[in-house]
């Protein structure tokens, strides 16, 4: 059954601490993610995804924020997990 799931850019910043809404380990996070990079990472997964301009609760006053709706069929801490590996691999091909 697949559903329907709210991921925020803040799960998967390096520059934030977990209380203030990161959800990814230090070794799989990225510093100041972007609405593009997760974009790329939905693609690259063939999932479908809807990008929003959305302020996340904890951290309404940063200037890096969005939101992406994503369908997916599994866990929201699975999703969450391919999402930054990917992210991940394409920040490490990038500099190489």
């Amino acid at each position: 059954m697949v559903k329907t799931y709210r991921v925020w850019l803040q799960y998967f910043d390096c520059t934030l601490t977990r209380r203030m809404g990161r959800r990814v380990s230090k070794d799989l996070c990225i510093n100041n993610p972007s609405i593009e990079d997760i974009l790329k990472a939905c693609t690259e997964n063939n999932l479908h995804c809807v990008a929003e301009n959305k302020k996340y609760p904890r951290t309404w006053y940063l200037k890096t924020q969005g939101l992406i709706t994503i369908e997916f069929e599994g866990k929201k801490n699975t999703l969450i997990k391919i999402l930054a590996e990917t992210m991940r691999k394409f920040k490490y091909a990038n500099t190489s």
